[in-house]
């Protein structure tokens, strides 16, 4: 499997990862001081390789861990699907992992019954339904980018005015190089399906979580459930931020600080 992997800077590693549909391009703009900052493309996405019928949580962990393997231990900071392969990684290999920063990430959305109720999956059918047409029409990551930027938020945001420029053309070159199987395992629910949500973490977890209101992948509820059996996970809740916090003007300052604290 040849992974897209780049590395910036000296000091400690720092290796992020990206969501579901995304790459490591989400990142192109973080630099973190007196840390080498590891960025890399899951199977599936962006510059690495395609592996079809190898998407799923253990897949990708398996890429984690591959790169964790050159890079040395590290602080992971994964957002959704990176969030909880990350988790998964820390309990697997602990040895490989230093700290977890999470950001929103769907621990428990592999659950059946969570699955079903699934807000967020109606809008992967339609990003699966789009994203074929631009392959298919061959847009260009220009193109795409576009045609998110002309789009609307439910309240009456512009996606100028939500989002970071950065975020708008990184989303627009991971769909132009997505492989739409991948896709396919959110829409099925097999992609979460394996998450471990019992067995200890060792490493000390930090999750930064959008608000239950703007569409968590790790809401309240799930906050809850995790005090349980792993009450020494702090949880800090953004009032106001949707799921892509890192991408968010009103929320980007806020991600590097709470990132540079825990790293």
């Amino acid at each position: 499997m040849n992974l897209y992997v780049e590395s910036t800077g000296s000091g400690p590693a720092v290796v992020l990862l990206h969501g579901v549909a995304g790459s490591s391009r989400t990142y192109s703009w973080l630099e973190l001081e007196g840390r080498t900052t590891v960025r890399f493309d899951f199977r599936g996405h962006g510059a690495s390789d395609r592996a079809a019928g190898t998407y799923l949580i253990q897949d990708y962990a398996d890429d984690a861990i591959s790169v964790l393997e050159s890079a040395g231990p590290a602080v992971l900071a994964g957002h959704s699907l990176g969030g909880v392969v990350a988790w998964s990684v820390a309990q697997q290999r602990p040895e490989l992992v230093r700290g977890l920063f999470l950001e929103d990430p769907p621990l428990f959305m592999g659950a059946p019954e969570e699955h079903a109720l699934n807000p967020a999956v109606p809008a992967f059918e339609l990003m699966r339904e789009n994203t074929a047409r631009w392959q298919a029409d061959g847009a260009t990551p220009a193109q795409i980018a576009a045609e998110l930027t002309a789009q609307v938020l439910p309240d009456g945001r512009t996606m100028e005015e939500f989002q970071t420029d950065e975020a708008r053309a990184a989303r627009g070159y991971s769909l132009a190089h997505l492989d739409l199987e991948v896709l396919d395992r959110v829409i099925d629910g097999t992609l979460l399906a394996a998450t471990d949500t019992a067995s200890p973490v060792a490493a000390p977890t930090f999750i930064l979580a959008a608000d239950d209101a703007a569409g968590a992948a790790f809401p309240s509820s799930h906050e809850a459930r995790l005090a349980v059996t792993h009450p020494a996970v702090e949880v800090v809740r953004l009032p106001g931020a949707t799921h892509t916090i890192h991408d968010e003007r009103a929320f980007r300052d806020e991600y590097v600080r709470r990132l540079s604290s825990r790293v």
